[in-house]
């Protein structure tokens, strides 16, 4: 191995972050991960909280003898020692309009608000979104070992009197002093400043036989899974507990996970790299980045963002629309994708471009589901303002059901143009 291959790992101080971060670049913590296990649900798991379903009065769905007073347990040992600060990000639908302050109680103290997403416009509660807020905990609201618990509650008022939020997961992350890390860790498979191609090979230059899992993270410009209307960040969620949506994740060594480029917006920033990775301790280490990454090809994609997004889109409740800008000539397109995040999405009703049909439906009843739908054809695209609509559900045998949900920020669009 040449020396100049491998970027070396360093270590950054946590002292400037605030207590709500997302983990950064140098940060050692670990993940303590609550998932539904009970919950009565056609198609999915998750915990209903609020309204004439929330899980604090349903014992059914779970038992009080394990959820004592709505607190539910980590049921995982949770290790304070050298801590610095504490989180829980919490996998969130805002199932019903309207539904507020969402907050969160570990061990008994005093509930903390849920933030918000920042990309949402204001009331979030106005919005369909599926989000991944991150709430700062006290370390002192916490205890070492096994007894660890939290609640969830939203404000009782509502316009239509059902408040209620979905959730899919909670994971507790305990940040560490970094200055516990004797290993060197360092990615392998780029440069700083490096031209990327249509495939790139990352790997881990590490002593493997520590080294239980390696998950790669991406900075740059694109589709935005997360729900938080913000197009550049350090791309991934969680789902259910686990990490999706980022580059991709080894388990194995020599942890090698191959990116693919093709379908990456053009970039007007530079594009960075990392890695998550996860010791056999439980320890997570978040790599320095390689920085000053382009990209190099003779096509161009463009990423199309949705604006004028309404309110409460619901497929039930009628036809909704918003617009997406198209920069490209028509011309030139060679093809595209649509992009969005639903909930119950067998409740769609078509989607339209400039009122030309181009997809039906897909999915499951009740659940989530992230879509990507190739267009077959996309002669109805035009320079300039696009329409871009949801049909109306009918009724079902004369009754009304579900419809789809069209999660914040909307249907965003990747265009690919020619070769040039």
């Amino acid at each position: 191995m040449k020396p100049q291959t491998t970027i070396a790992l360093l270590l950054f101080g946590l002292s400037n972050l605030p207590a709500d971060s997302q983990p950064q670049p140098g940060d050692l913590f670990r993940e303590y991960t609550w998932i539904p296990q009970m919950v009565k649900a056609e198609n999915g798991r998750f915990l209903r909280v609020g309204g004439r379903l929330d899980y604090q009065v349903n014992e059914d769905h779970f038992p009080a003898a394990r959820h004592r007073d709505g607190y539910i347990p980590f049921e995982q040992y949770i290790d304070l020692d050298h801590a610095l600060k504490a989180e829980v990000v919490l996998e969130k639908v805002g199932s019903h309009e309207d539904t507020k302050n969402l907050r969160i109680s570990l061990n008994g103290h005093p509930f903390i608000a849920v933030p918000e997403a920042a990309g949402i416009p204001r009331p979030e509660s106005d919005y369909m979104h599926h989000t991944y807020p991150v709430t700062g905990i006290p370390l002192d609201y916490l205890n070492q070992g096994m007894d660890n618990s939290f609640k969830l509650e939203v404000d009782t008022a509502q316009r239509w009197n059902w408040p209620q939020h979905l959730i899919y997961g909670a994971v507790l992350r305990i940040y560490y002093n970094p200055d516990q890390l004797t290993e060197t860790v360092g990615l392998e498979g780029v440069l700083p400043d490096q031209a990327l191609g249509e495939s790139v090979a990352l790997s881990i230059d590490a002593p493997t036989n520590n080294i239980r899992q390696v998950d790669y993270l991406g900075l740059y410009e694109g589709v935005n899974h997360e729900g938080d209307g913000i197009y550049r960040q350090w791309h991934y969620h969680y789902f259910r507990g686990r990490l999706t949506h980022h580059i991709g994740g080894s388990y194995q060594y020599p942890f090698q996970v191959t990116w693919d480029t093709r379908w990456i917006a053009d970039q007007s920033q530079d594009i960075q790299l990392a890695a998550w990775v996860t010791f056999n301790s439980g320890l997570i280490y978040f790599t320095r980045p390689v920085t000053g990454l382009q990209l190099e090809r003779n096509y161009r994609v463009e990423l199309c963002k949705p604006y004028d997004q309404p309110k409460n889109w619901v497929t039930r409740a009628g036809e909704f629309e918003s617009k997406l800008d198209l920069k490209g000539d028509p011309g030139d397109i060679e093809a595209a994708r649509l992009y969005w995040t639903s909930w119950s999405p067998c409740y769609s009703n078509g989607i339209y471009i400039n009122d030309v049909k181009v997809f039906d439906k897909e999915g499951p009843c009740y659940e989530y589901m992230a879509h990507e739908v190739p267009l077959t054809n996309t002669s109805m695209l035009q320079p300039g303002t696009n329409i871009i609509k949801t049909g109306k559900e009918p009724l079902h045998d004369g009754q009304m059901v579900h419809g789809m949900e069209v999660q914040w920020p909307g249907i965003m669009m990747l265009v690919k143009y020619q070769d040039q």
